[in-house]
């Protein structure tokens, strides 16, 4: 299932909130320097599995994946496929606003050290995928903060690696805190292309930043006024 395909989340028009923080941002705003990116997206705030994952298709192309962790306990899962040598670069970063979310992420896949030495929790995750191996990244506890265009950023670092045999490897997100949640941006690639997708999907990516947390319930549907013809009116 590509990201295409997966239940891709539509933020409530973000060009509705652009004017407060400026049309420039569509054009400035950098997420960092590992999440420069050629196709940022946002996903929906549901859990996922390994056979759900979102398909990064192109691994080696640069995104900021914005997504986050509704529930206390929620994995979300993408996956790539990739040949031996390939490079797999996976960045972690948040908003520094409301909802801003400490995530983590451990990288699933054949060929990786033995996924019962890094922990049990990880031999959970690499069973649930069916691989033997497993990489815990482990965020910065001090991340480092970036502002572009009016928007900050923390920076919690970046996986750098090649792809150590053929076949598919999964990356589970989660928070660092058992029972946190909040929003994350998963930044893989780092070959960069720019178009005009780009303009769209970076403007639903500030709105997501610019939405309160936790989300908004939505107004249930107000009744009809009584008529005035109605009976015993």
């Amino acid at each position: 299932m590509t990201m295409s395909h997966r239940t891709a989340r539509s933020i409530r028009s973000a060009r509705s909130l652009l004017p407060a923080v400026g049309l420039s941002l569509l054009g400035a705003v950098v997420v960092s320097s590992a999440v420069a990116a050629h196709s940022p997206s946002v996903s929906r705030d549901e859990p996922s599995t390994p056979s759900q994952a979102v398909v990064l298709d192109d691994p080696t192309l640069s995104r900021a994946l914005g997504a986050m962790i509704s529930r206390p306990g929620e994995v979300d899962w993408y996956r790539m496929d990739l040949l031996a040598g390939d490079p797999i670069v996976l960045g972690m970063t948040a908003p520094d606003a409301t909802g801003r979310l400490a995530a983590t992420f451990l990288l699933v896949g054949p060929g990786l050290p033995d996924a019962a030495g890094v922990g049990d929790w990880a031999a959970s995750l690499a069973t649930e995928a069916g691989v033997p191996g497993a990489i815990q990244f482990t965020p910065d506890p001090d991340p480092a903060r970036e502002v572009h265009a009016g928007l900050g950023f923390l920076q919690y670092g970046t996986l750098r690696m090649e792809a150590p045999t053929d076949g598919s490897y999964w990356v589970a997100v989660y928070a660092v805190d058992p029972m946190g949640t909040g929003k994350y941006v998963l930044a893989p690639g780092v070959r960069e292309e720019f178009g005009a997708d780009a303009v769209g999907g970076m403007a639903d990516l500030v709105g997501f930043f610019l939405e309160p947390w936790p989300p908004t319930a939505a107004a249930p549907p107000s009744s009809p006024a009584p008529s005035s013809a109605s009976p015993g009116i």
